[in-house]
């Protein structure tokens, strides 16, 4: 629920600075966690290099929702800066919905499944299979960091966590998942 970790596990690709130098948004309504984040104003960064048509600066978001049990929808993308994507006028833009399902398999470990979309030149092959070499990456450096997060859980179980404020998405996602637990 939380992408500020995309710029230090993936900056080759999806990460930059500006993710970490923006505030989160978080609010829970229904059940549903969602979490948002706009840069705006900002350099293209690689993965989105040369989809949009230029150089030019573009406003980007992340809107993170999750619902239970094990459900998360990433809706990401980027718009020529200025022309009103973060009032919801996304015509100059892209987007690539990220969909991620967790699925407990033990205690410790999950079955983790995700998958991307884009709206934009869907009949270029080249395209295609660059995204989704792209997106094979970012997850194998995602798992990389998830089963060493993992391991330290389990190396120290008594270790009190600590949450920072990009944190309350995951909290709350958490807090729901517990609670349904209980009952």
């Amino acid at each position: 629920m939380d992408l500020t970790h995309e710029t230090f596990v993936h900056p080759e690709s999806i990460g930059q600075s500006e993710i970490e130098e923006s505030k989160p948004e978080v609010s829970v309504e229904d059940g549903i966690v969602k979490v948002s984040r706009w840069m705006l104003n900002i350099k293209p960064l690689p993965f989105w290099d040369g989809l949009i048509g230029s150089d030019d600066p573009v406003d980007r978001w992340q809107i993170c929702h999750f619902q239970a049990t094990s459900n998360v929808h990433i809706d990401v993308g980027v718009a020529a800066a200025g022309t009103g994507a973060p009032e919801g006028d996304r015509f100059w833009g892209i987007t690539g919905p990220v969909f991620d399902l967790i699925t407990p398999e033990t205690e410790h470990s999950r079955w983790y499944f995700w998958g991307m979309a884009f709206d934009f030149q869907q009949d270029d092959a080249a395209l295609n299979e660059r995204i989704r070499q792209g997106q094979q990456t970012i997850f194998a450096q995602d798992l990389e960091i998830l089963e060493a997060q993992q391991r330290n859980l389990a190396g120290f179980p008594g270790r009190r966590l600590m949450n920072l404020d990009i944190d309350k998405g995951g909290l709350h996602s958490s807090r729901i998942i517990d609670q349904l637990c209980q009952q």
